[in-house]
């Protein structure tokens, strides 16, 4: 088994009647969002979360977790 990092970022105010979202790094939220949609900048959210695995405020909620995925075997060629 590998695993990976995933970040899900819950609006509390859905975006086109979705709310759930799910990226590999914080940077990339800031790539679909604004800092005004998420509530907080990368900076200050990289500080926020830093030995954390959630963050939190009015806008959204954001967690930090693992992915788990079956080792993918390379064939040799």
């Amino acid at each position: 088994m590998e695993s990976r990092k995933i970040v899900h970022l819950k609006l509390k105010i859905p975006d086109a009647s979705r709310q759930d979202y799910y990226f590999g790094s914080l940077a990339a939220i800031y790539d679909k969002f604004t800092t005004d949609d998420v509530g907080i900048g990368y900076k200050s959210l990289t500080n926020a979360i830093r030995g954390k695995n959630t963050y939190e405020n009015k806008k959204c909620v954001i967690r930090i977790g693992t992915i788990e995925r079956k080792a993918c075997k390379k064939k040799k060629g």
